[in-house]
């Protein structure tokens, strides 16, 4: 799978661990651009059953942010299945999604950006110097597992300007 570069640093890959992170390059700062990455969670040499859980940890773009789950999906030829959009970012959307869930083996993250002004959350005093997005992922064997997550920080939830907190697999 090739990996898409933004400004000159890579972005985007093939993830099969059962956690991680995904960011723009540099997160919490600035990225050049044109932008345009695509990350693909696989989760297809596991048994059926799993499900793949995307978290809005420290979500600050307001556009540019696609999720699509596949039934199949092969990175480096046009053979997919089952594309369905699970969820776009918007300006209106931004905040009120906490979590992506898919029980498809595949969702895959597109990012596009051609500029920074008006595609950012924005607070003064904390929020200016703050771009891009940093979401945390985990690949969960079994719906009980799923549920056994307590709802984690993001910006929705937490204070825009506070801290938030949680450990890499939520607990």
């Amino acid at each position: 799978m090739l990996v898409s570069r933004a400004g000159g640093r890579d972005c985007g890959g093939h993830l099969t661990r059962d956690s991680g992170i995904v960011h723009t390059p540099g997160f919490p700062h600035p990225f050049r651009l044109p932008a345009n990455c695509r990350w693909v969670i696989d989760s297809s040499s596991r048994p059926q059953g799993t499900t793949i859980v995307v978290r809005m940890t420290q979500l600050y773009v307001t556009a540019g942010l696609t999720f699509t789950e596949f039934a199949y999906y092969e990175p480096d030829s046009p053979f997919r299945l089952g594309a369905n959009t699970l969820y776009e970012v918007t300006e209106t959307t931004a905040l009120a999604v906490l979590n992506v869930t898919t029980s498809q083996h595949y969702l895959v993250i597109d990012f596009k950006m051609e500029r920074l002004a008006g595609n950012h959350i924005r607070a003064l005093e904390g929020l200016l110097d703050v771009y891009g997005f940093n979401l945390t992922y985990n690949i969960y064997r079994g719906k009980s597992a799923l549920h056994s997550y307590t709802p984690a920080c993001s910006v929705a939830a937490c204070s825009m300007l506070g801290n938030c907190y949680a450990s890499s697999d939520f607990s």
